[in-house]
């Protein structure tokens, strides 16, 4: 920064100069800094509180108050929870680029409603907040503290403008392009491995249940082999044995199913609400019924339940009364 920030007057005009190119805006102005107190050091970026940000770092506030003075800062409670002496009210050194002065911390906030990083894991979002007469203070020497900056192009044009700025920045170093698409390519690919990871549980689940149906099904039935023998043998008939057992299997089933549904619903509901609140900082996504897995589950279930029921009953058919009786002897 003091031997020439690379987002300059000049950076600016070839920008504005691209076609579809509207606007260019200081969205972060910035600098690396290390914070320590007697018992541990962490580092991480320092932002600038500035009008633009202000309103968002104050309704990221999780306690204390916005700085009112110059040697004040405020410090993500990500720190505060593994660094007791890292509260509000407490001091601390801050070495800010290359100075170092004693701040106090007048306020925490949280870093999931301020994640303002670059890159796929925005691994440089602004751990601490200082006035800018902090910054100016400590390093008169810099002109522009400008971190980044946010393109704001006409929609029509928007593939040609990234485009263009791609070949502008290309053959410099230090500098990077950081795209909105780019960030939800990423989300999605993310996402997709979470939700592949749970499909797959939920798939070994849904085959450890059917095993579990079957297994169940087959035992009640060879349990009660010698009760049908016995009323088939005062006059039940094979069609109403047939009933008996379809009709205790869809019970079965439909008790299962209602379980499912009366115990798996809210839960489901207090799972989503829980992860969308950590993933989207915050915000609540509405929770979606899987009507095709549902659907699946129940069809299997009790096309399960009548298919064994009607193979045990044809099975014992095949076998004599007498047998049946002998066997369970």
């Amino acid at each position: 920064m003091a031997a020439g920030n690379p987002l300059d007057e000049s950076l600016r005009q070839e920008i504005l100069s691209v076609d579809g190119v509207v606007d260019v805006l200081a969205t972060r102005r910035s600098l690396h800094g290390k914070f320590r107190t007697s018992e541990s050091t962490e580092a991480g970026m320092c932002d600038m509180l500035m009008d633009s940000n202000c309103m968002d770092v104050e309704a990221a506030l999780v306690s204390g108050a916005i700085p009112t003075d110059t040697h004040s800062i405020l410090l993500s409670t990500s720190y505060q929870k593994h660094h007791a002496d890292m509260d509000v009210g407490a001091t601390i050194e801050l070495i800010l680029g290359q100075e170092t002065v004693t701040v106090t911390i007048s306020g925490l906030f949280d870093a999931s409603k301020m994640a303002n990083g670059h890159g796929a894991l925005a691994m440089d979002s602004a751990v601490l907040f200082a006035p800018e007469e902090l910054f100016r203070e400590l390093h008169p020497e810099i002109e522009s503290f400008d971190y980044s900056w946010s393109i704001v192009s006409d929609p029509k044009k928007a593939e040609f403008a990234e485009s263009s700025l791609q070949e502008l920045i290309s053959g410099r170093s230090n500098l990077g392009m950081d795209t909105i698409d780019a960030h939800i390519e990423y989300d999605k690919m993310q996402s997709s491995i979470i939700f592949g990871s749970l499909q797959a549980l939920s798939w070994l689940i849904f085959l450890f249940g059917v095993v579990n149906l079957i297994n169940t099904t087959l035992s009640n039935q060879m349990s009660r082999k010698r009760e049908n023998s016995i009323l088939r043998s005062v006059g039940l008939t094979g069609k109403q044995l047939c009933r008996m057992s379809v009709a205790e299997g869809m019970c079965h089933a439909l008790f299962a199913a209602l379980t499912v549904l009366s115990l798996g619903l809210p839960l489901s509901v207090a799972v989503c609400a829980a992860v969308s609140k950590k993933s989207f900082a915050g915000a609540v996504v509405p929770y979606q019924f899987p009507f095709l897995q549902m659907g699946l589950f129940l069809l299997v279930l009790f096309g399960m339940e009548v298919v064994l029921s009607v193979w045990m009953v044809r099975r014992q058919k095949k076998q004599s009364l007498v047998e049946q009786m002998r066997a369970q002897s």
